[in-house]
């Protein structure tokens, strides 16, 4: 990267990382011609106080926080997202690009201790899945929905309480576990040269217990999970979607080549533990997220369903029957949150409203 070094930047990214956790911000946006903001809450605050940036102090931000191989790669690619750690505060996630008006970096704020489960507020039926021994779970949320944090929270649990050897496939590794009970290797497929169709190959997925993939594309992580998943591997994966758990199904089987579709509605009928779909809302009158989650069980029901062409509009209207099973669809979840008084109605009502315009089933079967 050209122009500017390091004696050009009035605040370095430590001192910017400590004004975001004074002010318990999850992100910082760094521009050309603008100062720095923050997003505090879901909303987006702008640093008044701190200078208007020019490209060669973003520059200097970026060199303090990236290695040159990871610059070099942004210079060729035009755009990166990777993690790093500011010593002794906290780790980032870093989004390089190049905006319309110059160079532009996103960071999302991680802690240096995996949250955990129990102060995250996410139903205990999620522990009692990860229990299993095998198996695929699905973590579904738009982006920013806290889909790394449950990931990393579950694989605290299961480390803190098994003995198993546990692989995370991460792009990029944001939590940094600690072995405890269970060994753990995480790996970021861009930093170890093999192509992802070789993935299942690679010898650090041979002694594997436990996967777990985390930023990968959509059809990536359903062709590794799946695989892994049917060799009798226990597989937590995140998937990015607006839709809850039956669009995902769907669109799981929409992605599949026709001649093979039969093959993987059986596969996924067998292998699926369960899968989650969740969305974080700002406390109200205090700093803080509360999740609203959608739970399917996969029992012999469900499995019945998804392994049927044409079923998968019975999925939600079954989940809401299944609350003693510890199931629930995300309008049962966000009625709860409307009687726990947490969140505001306007962020419960818009979500609310986004979510429908993302069913692919008629509203009357929405529930």
């Amino acid at each position: 990267m050209s122009g500017g070094g390091f004696d050009s930047v009035m605040v370095t990214m430590s001192e910017y990382f400590q004004v975001a956790q004074e002010k318990q911000a999850s992100d910082i946006y760094f521009s050309v011609g603008s100062c720095p903001w923050l997003k505090i809450d879901d909303e987006l605050h702008p640093l008044n106080t701190h200078p208007v940036l020019s490209k060669p102090e973003i520059e200097g931000l970026a060199r303090e926080v990236l290695a040159p191989e990871q610059l070099q790669n942004f210079e060729a690619r035009k755009d990166m997202i990777d993690a790093c750690t500011i010593q002794g505060q906290g780790r980032l996630r870093v989004i390089l690009s190049k905006g319309r008006g110059g160079l532009a970096m996103a960071c999302r704020l991680i802690p240096l201790e995996v949250p955990k489960f129990e102060t995250l507020g996410l139903p205990h039926i999620l522990k009692r899945l990860v229990s299993a021994g095998s198996g695929l779970i699905l973590v579904i949320g738009s982006a920013g929905s806290g889909k790394t944090t449950t990931l990393a929270s579950l694989v605290n649990h299961i480390n803190n309480s098994s003995q198993k050897s546990i692989v995370t496939i991460e792009q990029p590794v944001e939590f940094l576990h600690t072995n405890n009970r269970s060994y753990i290797e995480q790996i970021q497929p861009h930093d170890t040269g093999i192509r992802f169709d070789k993935l299942w190959h690679a010898g650090f997925l041979k002694t594997a217990d436990v996967i777990v993939i985390d930023g990968l594309q959509k059809c990536e992580t359903v062709s590794l999970g799946l695989s892994a998943a049917a060799k009798g591997l226990l597989v937590l994966a995140a998937l990015e979607s607006n839709g809850g758990v039956a669009e995902v199904l769907k669109n799981i089987f929409d992605a599949c080549p026709f001649a093979e579709r039969e093959n993987q509605r059986r596969l996924l009928a067998r292998t699926l533990r369960g899968a989650i779909w969740q969305h974080l809302f700002p406390l109200k009158g205090h700093p803080g997220f509360k999740p609203a989650v959608e739970i399917l069980i996969n029992d012999r029901v469900i499995s019945h369903m998804i392994s049927q062409p044409g079923n998968l509009h019975l999925v939600r209207p079954t989940m809401a029957a299944g609350r003693i099973k510890g199931m629930q669809t995300m309008h049962q979840a966000l009625e709860t949150l409307r009687q726990e008084s947490l969140v505001k109605e306007k962020f419960i009502s818009s979500f609310e409203d986004s979510m429908l315009a993302y069913y692919v089933y008629p509203v009357k079967e929405a529930f």
